[in-house]
């Protein structure tokens, strides 16, 4: 019995199996993490491009040229956006501006982690306007 107590031959698949998860929750918890903020960045930055298009441009006028932009601008940093996410209004009071557009884009985030850690949003919605220069 005693042979039995001394022997250490299985203690590092023992400590590897009681470390493993945690080390593997926190490396792909930050991947994710950081999948999620290029993401709202580039939702954010499509955001404020088309509401920019939709003041300055009449390549933007009506509600399908303008969701055409931005999913072209989507895709041009590899984010596959629909449409039916992206949501312009115009003459409307933003950050205090009057006279101001704003474009609202929806996009569902999946993420690997969801079983794991439920702290990532299903949804992600960024906002953002431009004053119409006329």
């Amino acid at each position: 019995m005693r042979n039995l107590l001394r022997n250490e031959g299985g203690a590092t698949l023992v400590e590897f199996a009681l470390l493993a998860p945690v080390f593997f929750l926190l490396l792909f918890g930050t991947i994710e993490s950081a999948r999620l903020a290029w993401t709202r960045q580039t939702l954010d930055t499509v955001a404020y491009s088309s509401a920019r298009c939709l003041s300055v441009s009449s390549a933007c006028d009506g509600t399908g040229a303008l969701e055409s932009y931005a999913v072209d601008r989507a895709q041009g940093y590899g984010l596959t956006l629909a449409s039916a996410g992206v949501v312009p209004q115009s003459d409307v009071t933003c950050n205090g501006f009057p006279n101001s557009s704003e474009v609202t884009i929806t996009h569902t985030f999946h993420s690997v982690m969801d079983g794991f850690v439920p702290v990532f949003p299903a949804q992600i919605q960024v906002k953002s306007c431009f004053p119409t220069l006329s």
